[in-house]
C-alpha cells in the first residue's frame, strides 16, 4: 500500500469515528436539554451538529475521489433530498 493510499484509508477511518462520536454526543445533548432545559446542552447540540455537517462534507469529498469525480463535484443524490 502506498503512502497516499494508507493516508486516505486512515483519514476515512478517522472521519467515520468522528461522525459516530459526534452523533452520539449530539443525541446525548438533546436528551439532556429535553430533561433539564439547560442552555449549555442546547449550545452543545448546535456545536455537535455543525461538526457532523463538516465531517459529512469531507466524507462526501472522499467518496467523490473514490468514484473518480472532481473535488468540486456534488455528491450523488444531493439535490432533491432534505435532511431535518
Amino acid at each position: 500500500m502506498t503512502f497516499e493510499q494508507e493516508f486516505l484509508k486512515d483519514l476515512e477511518e478517522w472521519l467515520s469515528m468522528q461522525l459516530m462520536v459526534n452523533q452520539v454526543a449530539m443525541t446525548e445533548s438533546q436528551k439532556e436539554f429535553e430533561a433539564s432545559q439547560d442552555e449549555r446542552a442546547k449550545d452543545a447540540i448546535i456545536r455537535y451538529e455543525s461538526r457532523l455537517d463538516a465531517y459529512q462534507f469531507l466524507q462526501g469529498k472522499l467518496d467523490n475521489y473514490k468514484n473518480g469525480k472532481s473535488f468540486h463535484d456534488l455528491p450523488d443524490g444531493l439535490f432533491g433530498t432534505r435532511n431535518y
